[in-house]
Order: structure tokens, then sequence, then C-alpha cells
């Protein structure tokens, strides 16, 4: 290679390392104003942030006199950001105050004209603001026709966290509403979600509301909603049951369902016909029910039943037998050695043990 092609090379690789070092001289100006830019911005924010806290704890106070910075309610105006933080922790203070307390915050987002805005907000698809804007509506003490026409869109959102946040604050607002909204199949909705917002309702409303939809609905949805008024842990009538198991009288599921929420001796003899039925889920709650609500002529049919096919089946009447107020553990144990089902003493025994530590 020639002095001059050497040179030229040399020169060229000198001009690349130049090039490359200003690029990354000019990477680290870019990124160190990006940093401060974004620390002013965070400051900024932090700012708005102690502000607005400070306003939302005289709000609780009945007796200060909100004044709000021009400055301030105009940025509040146009920062999303800070506007979400704003009703979420106007939200959140609603945990801690009552009165009052609960009405200052009321007056203070009347002031701000907080529903209107948050009605604004909630016409878009992002799961997390709609959530913001659902929690805060359910905190305010009354609601407009907006905010209740888009809480009762929000019910058929695909997001269940945005439904159940939509229900609850129309739950508050106007239980028979709600009621009707969510008993209408939101089969993706966990049924213990919706248990938590029912509860929040007047429990005759409820068991009236429910009871109803399930006599008139599918199979589906009524097992759904069976599963609901369970977890509920509400009293039903004897009527409830009796037309439930006339209306599904060929649906398993239901019947056992049913089985389950019985807990009046009324039905005994309802749930002893049903304790020789062929379905074994069936079997198992009509046990559960005969054990729970077991009269001194059932002894004898649970000492049936702790010698059936089926493991839960002699779970259940062993825990019957065991629970018997006029039989000692060790009685049921000593009649249990008469047994030929192996099988019927061991459980026994199990349930004894499980029961009663130290008996054995």
């Amino acid at each position: 290679m020639s002095a001059t092609a050497s040179d030229s090379l040399l020169q060229a690789i000198i001009w690349l390392c130049a090039a490359l070092l200003i690029a990354v001289a000019l990477a680290f100006v870019v990124l160190f104003a990006l940093r401060v830019r974004n620390q002013k911005r965070q400051q900024q924010l932090q700012e708005q942030q102690q502000y607005w806290q400070r306003l939302l704890f005289s709000a609780c106070d009945p007796n200060a006199k909100l004044q709000f910075d021009p400055e301030r309610l105009r940025q509040f105006k146009q920062s999303t950001p800070i506007f979400l933080w704003l009703i979420q922790k106007w939200s959140l203070m609603h945990h801690y105050v009552r009165g009052d307390a609960d009405d200052g915050l009321q007056q203070f987002a009347d002031t701000l004209k907080l529903q209107t805005r948050i009605v604004e907000h909630m016409q878009t698809q992002q799961t997390r603001r709609l959530i913001a804007c659902c929690l805060a509506l359910g905190d305010m003490q009354h609601l407009g026709s907006s905010a209740v026409i888009r809480l009762t869109e929000l019910t058929e959102h695909n997001s269940s966290m945005v439904v159940l946040t939509a229900l609850r604050a129309l739950m508050r607002f106007d239980p028979k509403l709600a009621l009707s909204l969510l008993l209408k199949n939101p089969h993706y909705i966990a049924p213990e979600r919706l248990v938590t917002i029912l509860k929040e309702c007047p429990p005759n409303l409820v068991t009236e509301a429910t009871c109803a939809a399930i006599l008139q609905d599918n199979p589906q949805h009524a097992h759904y909603l069976l599963r609901v008024l369970k977890g509920l842990e509400v009293p039903v009538s004897k009527r409830f049951i009796t037309t439930l198991l006339e209306r599904f009288h060929d649906n398993n599921n239901i019947i056992a369902m049913a089985l389950s929420l019985l807990n009046s001796p009324e039905l005994l003899p309802l749930v002893r016909d049903y304790t020789t039925y062929e379905n074994e889920g069936v079997r198992v709650q009509a046990t559960s029910a005969l054990a729970r609500l077991a009269e001194p002529e059932d002894e004898a049919r649970l000492w049936q039943l702790v010698c059936d096919a089926s493991w839960w089946v002699r779970y259940r009447a062993a825990e019957g037998l065991i629970e018997l107020p006029y039989l000692t553990v060790e009685q049921v144990l000593e009649k249990a050695e008469t047994l030929d089902d192996n099988y019927a003493q061991t459980m026994l025994k199990q349930v004894a043990t499980e029961v009663h530590y130290g008996v054995l």
C-alpha cells in the first residue's frame, strides 16, 4: 500500500472516531437534557399534588373556606395526570371520613365540577382510567343522568374490573337499577366478586331479585346465580327451593346447589329422598344437608350413607354422625366396629380425629 493511501485511510479512521465521539457526546447531552426535563416535570407534579392534597384535607373541615389558586386550577383543567391523581385521592379520602367531612368532600367535588369532568374522561377505552373514574363516581353523593348512562354502558365492557367498578357505583346510587344489570349473564365475572358488591345492597332486595332471576333464567345462568346466592349466605324460602327443584328437576348441578342452600328442617323429607339419588354430586349435597338438619330418626339413614360408594358421601355422613348431640364420639366409634364396611370404619375414625383431637 502506498504512503498516500495509508495516510488517507488513517485520516478516514480519525474522522470516523471523531464523529463517533461527537455522536456519543450529543447523546449524553440529549439524555442529560431529557433527565433534567423529566425531573422538572416530576417536581412540578409533586408540587401540584401537595397543593391539592392540602385542599382535600381542608375540605374535610366544615369551617374551612376553600380558595383555589387560578394557576393551579388552570393546570388541573389541562393536566390529565393530575386530574386522575386527584380523583383517586378524593375517592380514597371517603374511606376515612364521615358526616360533615364527607359533605365537605362532596362540596369540593361540586365546586370543581368533578362529576362532569369525570364523565368527559370516561369517553375512552383505557381500562385504568375507566376504573379510576368509576371508583370516583361510586363515592359521589348524587349522580347526574350522563354519569348513570355512561356507567350503564360500561357494564358491557370487556374488562371485568371495569364492569365491577361500574356496577359498584350504580349499586350505591340506585340498587334496583344495578341489580337488574348485575343479574343478566355476566359469566366472565367470578361469583365471589359479585357477592362483594351485592353485600352493599339491602339483603331483602338482593334475595328477592336473585331468586326471581334464577327461576326465570336458563340452567347455566341459574347455576351461576345460585353460586352467588350461596356466597351471600342469606336465608332462602321453602317455596323458592321447592319451585327451583320443580323448575330444574332434570339438572343435577342445580339440584345439588339447591340442596346446599337448605337450612330449614321443614324440607327434611325432600332431603331424605335425595340421599338415594343416582347422581353422586346430588347425594353428596343431600347427605351434607341431612348432616346439618338431622333429627333422631335420621341416625339410621346416616349409618347407611357412611357405607356409600362415594368417598364424599361417606365423609359427610360421618360428620353428621359425629356431630349428633345425643351420641358421644366413643359411642359412634364403638358402633363403627360392628360395621362390615372397612371403608366406613376408617372414615368415621378419620372424621373423629379431625373434629375431636386427642380422642383416639
